[in-house]
């Protein structure tokens, strides 16, 4: 039992993000709808792109986590936004606080000691609560990098 309590605790400090960079809300803050859709000579995505990319992301791993019948999203087409910049800055504001939302969301998950986080998946192919909640871990610590560079070439970081 003491393992297991270890290893919740230790997902959930690595949900928050804040051990080796940035956590996502210190990415995105002090933002500004403008800087979230420009293009950087050189960069394949917008801030909003990648945003965008790491709320979709997440949603459909929490959705597999949590529905026994989860259907696939189609890669890539599925997982990026159409457009590279919001249609308004209120759509900005409710992406950055879905992507908070869903970690929210997966620690919870995390939390309810009903879910037996190394037990597999009977919907899926070996996946487990711990690789799920890893894969957002991984995931997004990588687009947060995206999005810290892309900052810093704006100069706003």
């Amino acid at each position: 039992m003491g393992s297991d309590k270890t290893v919740r605790s230790l997902l959930l400090e690595q949900l928050e993000g804040r051990n080796a960079h940035v956590d996502f809300n210190q990415a995105v803050q002090g933002l500004t709808f403008k800087q979230v859709g420009i293009r950087v000579e050189g960069v394949p995505h917008t801030i909003w792109e990648l945003i965008e990319h790491i709320r979709i992301g997440q949603d459909d791993i929490i959705e597999f986590c949590k529905n026994p019948d989860y259907e696939a999203l189609d890669w890539p087409d599925d997982y990026w936004p159409e457009e590279s910049k919001p249609e308004s800055k209120e759509q900005f504001e409710e992406s950055v606080q879905a992507v908070q939302n869903g970690i929210e969301e997966m620690r919870e998950l995390i939390q309810d000691p009903q879910n037996n986080v190394q037990k597999v998946f009977p919907h899926g192919d070996g996946q487990t609560l711990f690789r799920e909640a890893m894969l957002i871990v991984d995931h997004n610590a990588y687009h947060i990098g995206q999005i810290v560079l892309i900052r810093r070439l704006l100069g706003s970081w």
